[in-house]
Protein backbone atom coordinates (compact mmCIF):
# COMPACT_ATOMS: atom_id res chain seq x y z
CA UNK A 1 0.00 0.00 0.00
CA UNK A 2 1.57 3.38 -0.97
CA UNK A 3 1.26 6.23 1.06
CA UNK A 4 1.95 9.68 -0.53
CA UNK A 5 1.41 13.06 1.10
CA UNK A 6 1.07 16.40 -1.65
CA UNK A 7 3.65 19.07 -0.78
CA UNK A 8 2.61 22.76 0.58
CA UNK A 9 3.68 25.44 -1.46
CA UNK A 10 6.48 26.10 0.79
CA UNK A 11 7.61 22.35 0.87
CA UNK A 12 7.83 22.65 -2.31
CA UNK A 13 11.14 24.75 -2.06
CA UNK A 14 14.08 23.02 -1.26
CA UNK A 15 16.63 20.56 -2.09
CA UNK A 16 15.61 16.95 -3.60
CA UNK A 17 17.95 13.97 -4.41
CA UNK A 18 16.11 11.75 -6.75
CA UNK A 19 16.45 8.91 -8.60
CA UNK A 20 16.38 8.47 -12.50
CA UNK A 21 12.64 7.35 -12.18
CA UNK A 22 11.87 10.80 -9.73
CA UNK A 23 11.72 8.68 -6.44
CA UNK A 24 12.84 10.72 -3.26
CA UNK A 25 16.34 9.62 -1.58
CA UNK A 26 16.98 12.74 0.06
CA UNK A 27 14.77 16.31 0.92
CA UNK A 28 15.42 19.27 2.76
CA UNK A 29 12.67 21.48 2.19
CA UNK A 30 12.84 25.33 2.94
CA UNK A 31 8.86 26.04 3.40
CA UNK A 32 8.22 23.30 6.27
CA UNK A 33 9.60 23.21 9.71
CA UNK A 34 12.16 20.28 10.68
CA UNK A 35 9.90 18.12 12.32
CA UNK A 36 7.30 18.00 9.84
CA UNK A 37 5.63 14.70 8.93
CA UNK A 38 5.25 15.29 5.07
CA UNK A 39 8.84 16.17 4.34
CA UNK A 40 10.00 12.96 6.29
CA UNK A 41 7.85 10.58 4.66
CA UNK A 42 8.93 12.20 1.02
CA UNK A 43 11.36 9.72 0.97
CA UNK A 44 10.94 6.88 -1.17
CA UNK A 45 7.60 8.51 -2.69
CA UNK A 46 7.56 9.84 -6.15
CA UNK A 47 8.17 13.59 -5.84
CA UNK A 48 6.02 14.26 -8.90
CA UNK A 49 3.33 12.43 -7.23
CA UNK A 50 3.88 13.99 -4.05
CA UNK A 51 3.99 17.57 -5.60
CA UNK A 52 0.96 19.78 -5.18
CA UNK A 53 0.91 22.14 -7.99
CA UNK A 54 -1.55 21.53 -10.82
CA UNK A 55 1.54 21.29 -13.53
CA UNK A 56 3.84 18.90 -11.73
CA UNK A 57 3.45 16.53 -14.76
CA UNK A 58 5.08 19.66 -17.27
CA UNK A 59 8.05 19.75 -14.79
CA UNK A 60 7.90 15.69 -14.74
CA UNK A 61 8.63 15.78 -18.53
CA UNK A 62 11.63 18.51 -17.95
CA UNK A 63 12.79 16.27 -15.77
CA UNK A 64 12.63 13.05 -17.61
CA UNK A 65 13.88 14.91 -20.57
CA UNK A 66 16.93 15.34 -18.70
CA UNK A 67 17.44 11.84 -17.37
CA UNK A 68 17.33 11.29 -21.49
CA UNK A 69 19.77 13.42 -21.73
CA UNK A 70 23.48 13.26 -21.33
CA UNK A 71 23.75 16.78 -19.81
CA UNK A 72 25.48 17.29 -16.53
CA UNK A 73 23.62 20.09 -15.70
CA UNK A 74 20.24 22.28 -16.46
CA UNK A 75 18.71 25.11 -15.04
CA UNK A 76 15.48 27.23 -16.31
CA UNK A 77 12.70 29.30 -14.69
CA UNK A 78 9.39 27.18 -13.73
CA UNK A 79 5.82 28.42 -12.65
CA UNK A 80 4.45 25.79 -10.17
CA UNK A 81 0.95 26.87 -10.39
CA UNK A 82 -1.33 25.54 -7.16
CA UNK A 83 -4.93 26.06 -6.77
CA UNK A 84 -4.93 29.51 -4.89
CA UNK A 85 -1.29 30.89 -5.98
CA UNK A 86 1.61 30.66 -8.38
CA UNK A 87 5.37 30.74 -7.02
CA UNK A 88 7.93 31.78 -9.77
CA UNK A 89 11.19 29.53 -9.41
CA UNK A 90 14.46 28.86 -10.47
CA UNK A 91 15.02 24.93 -10.99
CA UNK A 92 18.44 23.68 -11.28
CA UNK A 93 18.97 20.09 -12.37
CA UNK A 94 22.20 18.59 -11.46
CA UNK A 95 23.38 14.88 -12.29
CA UNK A 96 25.43 12.74 -10.20
CA UNK A 97 26.35 9.19 -9.32
CA UNK A 98 26.41 7.08 -5.98
CA UNK A 99 29.54 5.53 -5.85
CA UNK A 100 29.91 3.36 -3.27
CA UNK A 101 27.62 1.00 -5.55
CA UNK A 102 28.71 -1.34 -8.32
CA UNK A 103 28.09 -0.26 -11.05
CA UNK A 104 27.81 3.60 -9.96
CA UNK A 105 23.59 4.67 -9.27
CA UNK A 106 22.56 7.72 -11.64
CA UNK A 107 20.78 10.04 -9.16
CA UNK A 108 19.28 13.56 -9.78
CA UNK A 109 19.88 16.63 -7.70
CA UNK A 110 16.71 18.85 -8.20
CA UNK A 111 16.89 21.99 -6.61
CA UNK A 112 13.56 24.14 -6.35
CA UNK A 113 13.94 28.41 -5.66
CA UNK A 114 11.73 30.72 -5.47
CA UNK A 115 12.69 33.56 -7.91
CA UNK A 116 11.51 36.94 -8.67
CA UNK A 117 10.28 36.41 -12.07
Amino acid sequence: MEVSSELSPGAVLGFFELDDSGTVRYSSTVGAPAADVSCASLIGQNFFESAGFRNRDELRRMFRRFVESRDAADSFAFDCCFDTSIIHTKVTLTRAFQTEFFPPESIVMLSIRESSK
